[in-house]
């Protein structure tokens, strides 16, 4: 699967435990970091996976739902 970018804007920094649905592993818990607040605007906290199960996971996840986690476009990958 692709890598993909999800992000959570307004947050520098965002820990969130998601359900795995799993007996053994409850929840697995994804950091979203490298937000930036300042006067010349703001990038979202995010988060890159190529891992089409953690794709999965945050894509049936309450908060993707609400809209609070959104994909990011390409741009915003994060490096390293």
């Amino acid at each position: 699967m692709n890598q993909v970018t999800y992000g959570v804007r307004g947050l520098m920094e965002w820990q969130v435990m998601l359900p795995t649905g799993s007996l053994v592993k409850p929840f697995i818990t994804i950091n979203f970091t490298g937000g930036q607040l300042s006067g010349y605007g703001a990038a979202p906290a995010r988060y890159t996976t190529a891992d089409p199960y953690i794709q999965k996971l945050i894509e049936t996840s309450y908060w993707y739902k609400a809209g609070r986690i959104v994909k990011l476009p390409s741009r915003f990958q994060q490096r390293g």
